[in-house]
């Protein structure tokens, strides 16, 4: 019997610690996650031009506020646009046009809504060496 008393009086005080350490998700704020577009394929280093090449185009819903959109390729990415959206569901897609030795990535984003504009983003992007590689366009919210 003292055996077992002890084992509840520990039992007890352990979940008693465990419920002060844990953390409260009411008192938690909540955060969105980055959202993307990608596709995986093989690019040429110095592209000398060829086929316009696009992610899926994909449907999003998107909170209203304060977003960092940005493009990437492999482990380099970019903050390309700061950018303030409404809520509502946006169609957006990224693409790749191989020419004169680089690659012009554009990424677009379409709002469902149409008294709003759509928007895009671009830049020149280089690969230095012929490989597979991840590439596409990003989301990040700041709230």
């Amino acid at each position: 019997m003292k055996r077992r008393g002890r084992f509840l009086t520990t039992l007890l005080t352990a979940l008693g610690m465990a419920a002060m350490v844990a953390p409260s998700t009411a008192a938690a704020a909540p955060s969105a996650d980055t959202a993307s577009v990608r596709r995986t394929q093989y690019l040429a280093s110095n592209p000398e031009g060829g086929d316009l090449a696009c992610t899926e185009s994909r449907r999003i819903y998107l909170a209203s506020g304060s977003y960092n959109w940005g493009l990437r390729i492999g482990g380099n990415q970019w903050v390309t646009r700061d950018m303030s959206l409404g809520a509502g569901w946006y169609r957006w897609q990224s693409c790749l046009n191989p020419e004169y030795g680089d690659y012009i990535h554009t990424s677009t984003l379409v709002p469902e809504n149409p008294d709003w504009d759509a928007a895009a983003t671009s830049r020149t992007s280089v690969v230095n060496s012929s490989g597979t590689y991840t590439w596409g366009s990003f989301l990040d919210p700041r709230f």
